[in-house]
């Protein structure tokens, strides 16, 4: 069967792409970007590169669609687009991840860091990502 990749762990990732539209979409639509949006992504070669500082498992993702946003990149769904995700083992950060505190820990620092950053380089604009991280 075809359904959205990993939606069903991790509906937060995926949810501004709205699947029940794109179903019956037939032109290219705009989504806004909200908390831990994730989606898969069709850049330029010279967009922002992935942040070095998330390697392994945790925010890699959430934190280049976050750069993207904040540089006012168009997020948009291609209504005759899709990919396919090939199932594969569980990484072993995602192990450590639910296993350590500790790498919870520099993940969350990791985090905070890099949401100075943001405010750093892109002032007020960059409020709204904080924001959000406290209210969930």
């Amino acid at each position: 069967s075809i359904s959205p990749c990993r939606y069903h762990v991790w509906p937060k990732g995926h949810a501004p792409t709205d699947y029940a539209k794109w179903r019956t979409a037939t032109v290219p639509y705009r989504v806004a970007w909200q908390p831990d949006f994730e989606p898969y992504v069709v850049v330029r070669r010279d967009c922002p590169r992935y942040d070095q500082r998330f390697v392994g498992f945790g925010w890699n993702k959430v934190s280049h669609i976050m750069e993207l946003d904040a540089q006012e990149y168009e997020l948009l769904v291609l209504p005759n687009a899709f990919m396919i995700h090939m199932p594969h083992a569980p990484s072993f950060d995602i192990s450590k991840f639910r296993l350590s505190a500790g790498y919870r820990g520099c993940l969350q620092t990791l985090r905070e860091e890099f949401h100075q950053d943001l405010s750093r380089r892109y002032g007020a604009a960059a409020l709204k990502y904080l924001t959000a991280e406290r209210s969930l």
